[in-house]
């Protein structure tokens, strides 16, 4: 009995038949999507961001106590796909462990295992993070961003090395009252690099006059140091950065009123009590990515870097594809889950290609046209799997007659 199944399964083989395969298959699609390699200004591998995908998509777990912070990433859908907000997300590396800690500006953000066979981001240059705040000179790449402003006191722009977990508390003492307020909260995570700060004077959204201390990031508070009903002029004061202390400001009034603050910027574990704080800033629950299909002619176009800026990749032109709508694109799967496998037959199609997008996963066909006299049959394979399916004569009517597949 078991000669005669061996016997079986070889013949299968020799054949080159395989089991039944579904036409329809969803998944994680590098053709689709633009994967970004952020720390080192270049594009990546496409078939990574497609990892970044899947772990991210995975379970989250406990955040680990100690690691080490790799290169970060984003992996977003391509351009003739707006509706996608991306999925960030930074390499972490423990003693014994590798994870990745994944934003997607929907969930809440967390931290996800690697498996030994998923860990294929490099080990070079890995950062331990600080266990404190360090000031530092500014660097180059953030003096441009700071002074556009035009109400920077550059003489106090300093640059932030900061731990990876907690707040980032900035307070602001009156040396007169002694009366102490906080100013500035930032949230501390893997994601956040070097933090720029800066003195910024005469704000006006509506009155009155303020000064600011501009912490430039993902700020989640942010209150006046000192308000005036008139312009003043500010003077800042470096000071000793022991105990977090930042410096000092003195803040001039037109009618010669003269007050110093002394500004601390600390590391702390929990957010300050008795604060206005806003939640995270997450969007709706039913927020979702498009579900739709395209017919194309040529591959979607992608992002990419050009002497470390990003250049935006163009969308396809109006001429070079059609979209379909939600319930288009259903009846679409419908008549493709009809089709039969089969080797393709033909040429190429002038539009060749067809995008089937649900979700964050897609799936990708070349059509292929097979004429004959009297009829026109048409192919379908899947540019992932390689396997070619045969449209039903349903389908090849909706292809040939409703979307001029020609």
């Amino acid at each position: 009995m078991r000669k005669i199944v061996l016997l079986g399964m070889t013949t299968i083989l020799l054949n080159g038949c395989s089991p039944d395969v579904k036409p329809i298959q969803y998944t994680y699609l590098p053709e689709v999507y633009d994967t970004l390699n952020l720390t080192d200004f270049k594009k990546d591998d496409p078939k990574l961001g497609v990892l970044i995908k899947q772990v991210c998509a995975t379970k989250p777990v406990a955040a680990p106590k100690e690691y080490a912070i790799g290169k970060q990433y984003f992996v977003n859908l391509v351009s003739q796909f707006p509706e996608s907000m991306g999925e960030q997300a930074v390499y972490l590396k423990t003693k014994q462990d590798r994870f990745l800690y994944c934003h997607d500006y929907v969930s809440k953000p967390g931290y996800h295992k690697l498996t030994r066979k998923q860990d294929r981001f490099s080990s070079e240059h890995l950062v331990m993070p600080e266990n404190q705040v360090e000031f530092q000179k500014l660097s180059s790449n953030f003096e441009e961003s700071v002074r556009i402003s035009g109400r920077s006191l550059m003489k106090s722009a300093r640059q932030l090395t900061v731990p990876t977990t907690g707040y980032l508390v900035v307070r602001a003492t009156n040396e007169q009252t002694k009366q102490t307020v906080v100013t500035n909260i930032m949230e501390l995570t893997p994601f956040v690099g070097p933090v720029p700060l800066v003195l910024e004077s005469n704000i006006q959204i509506q009155e009155p006059y303020e000064v600011q201390l501009n912490l430039m990031g993902q700020a989640r508070y942010r209150a006046p140091i000192h308000s005036s009903k008139e312009r003043s002029t500010i003077q800042f004061k470096e000071a000793p950065h022991a105990d977090g202390t930042y410096g000092t400001v003195t803040v001039k009034e037109k009618t010669g009123k003269t007050t110093r603050y002394k500004l601390s910027v600390k590391h702390e574990k929990q957010l300050p009590p008795n604060l206005d704080v806003p939640p995270d800033e997450l969007y709706d629950a039913d927020y979702s990515l498009p579900r739709f299909a395209l017919f194309h002619d040529r591959s979607l176009g992608k992002m990419k870097f050009v002497n470390n800026d990003l250049d935006m990749a163009e969308p396809l032109s109006p001429d070079a594809y059609i979209e379909t709508s939600l319930e288009e694109s259903k009846q679409l799967v419908r008549l493709i889950e009809d089709s039969e496998e089969a080797e393709p037959k033909g040429r190429l199609a002038e539009r060749q290609y067809l995008t089937l997008l649900n979700k964050g996963k897609a799936q990708q066909f070349k059509i292929y046209l097979d004429q004959r006299i009297k009829k026109t049959d048409v192919y379908l394979e899947d540019v992932h799997r390689k396997v070619g399916f045969k449209l039903s004569a349903a389908g090849r009517d909706v292809f040939l007659d409703t979307y001029h597949i020609k």
